[in-house]
């Protein structure tokens, strides 16, 4: 029989949810809890065999966990776990679950840009019947960084719009369900970068990600009204080499969802910047609901003796 630890910040709508299962019964809940390392005893951690938790909470406690087989993370980034010693457990990730959220995150941004939202605003303030050019975002090079699992289940909204996309990936092999997308590899960036009118990064936090817009790189763009709009990691891009970008009007503007350190700190040029949107780490946030199911799934996995789905590569970091 698995022995299950809740630790997240939603333990106690995971704790309802689990008592509300008509599956797994195999497993034995040994505490849900919100507070890491000093609430759990030795014996509860030795009993641990399955982990459903918030990844900065998990590595307070991980290497207090001798028997752990699996632990089924509830955010689709795990830097806080791949980049701890202890390895010698499964890991999965979440997908299925944010395509909903960031894709009206990502597209409430770009009709915002591209409708001129801001510029009605001042004007409206400035009571000037001076109405800019309109545009379409069917007149726009949408370009994606890291185009995986994620940016994958939102196309099917862009191709709703009939925008252009295109791609970067490290195997730069577009999806099944949408060949006709130009794709690039990771020596293209400048390339694909050019190319956008608008930038999305949904790349995750690995050692070959981090500092992957490089300021070379902004130094070789064009000025064009580009926005860079990161959902991803903050890690992607040096805050130096963004506000770089935005002085030299390579990017016209920039929404910004995640940061190098957050929470963003108080007096960070971010905040008071006339072309930054701080969206707060916003974007997608796991639904205690969701997440469960894709818990509950794998944890049904696990006790036939199969590998749950969505397991972390160690080395690749995602």
């Amino acid at each position: 029989m698995h022995k299950l630890l809740i630790l997240s910040r939603d333990a106690l709508r995971y704790h309802d949810l689990w008592l509300a299962r008509d599956t797994c019964k195999d497993t034995e809940l040994v505490l849900s809890t919100s507070l890491p390392q000093d609430v759990i005893t030795y014996q509860q951690a030795a009993e641990v065999t399955v982990l459903l938790t918030d990844p900065d909470l998990a590595v307070q406690v991980i290497e207090h966990l001798p028997n752990l087989v699996w632990c089924q993370s509830a955010w689709a980034g795990n830097a806080p776990l791949l980049q701890h010693p202890k390895q010698d457990y499964m890991l999965s990730g979440v997908k299925g679950i944010f395509a909903q959220l960031m894709s009206e995150y990502v597209l409430s941004y770009i009709l915002a840009h591209v409708r001129q939202h801001a510029s009605m605003q001042l004007l409206q303030s400035q009571q000037q019947w001076q109405p800019p050019r309109i545009g379409s975002i069917t007149q726009l090079t949408i370009g994606i960084l890291g185009l995986g699992h994620i940016a994958t289940s939102m196309l099917p909204v862009f191709s709703a719009l009939n925008t252009t996309i295109i791609g970067l990936s490290r195997s730069a092999v577009p999806p099944s369900d949408f060949p006709q997308i130009k794709m690039f590899k990771d020596e293209q960036r400048c390339e694909f970068m050019e190319q956008c009118d608008v930038l999305i990064n949904l790349l995750p936090d690995t050692k070959h990600t981090q500092g992957y817009i490089t300021q070379e790189i902004i130094n070789r763009l064009s000025t064009k009204p580009r926005l860079f709009i990161n959902a991803g990691r903050g890690s992607v891009i040096a805050d130096e080499v963004l506000l770089s970008a935005l002085e030299q009007h390579v990017f016209a503007a920039a929404v910004l969802d995640v940061f190098t350190q957050e929470p963003l700190a108080q007096g960070h040029p971010f905040w008071c910047h006339p072309r930054i949107t701080v969206t707060q780490h916003s974007a997608a946030i796991s639904v205690p609901d969701d997440v469960m199911q894709v818990f509950l799934d794998n944890l049904g996995r696990l006790s036939q003796g199969h590998t749950p789905h969505y397991l972390m590569n160690w080395e690749q970091g995602y």
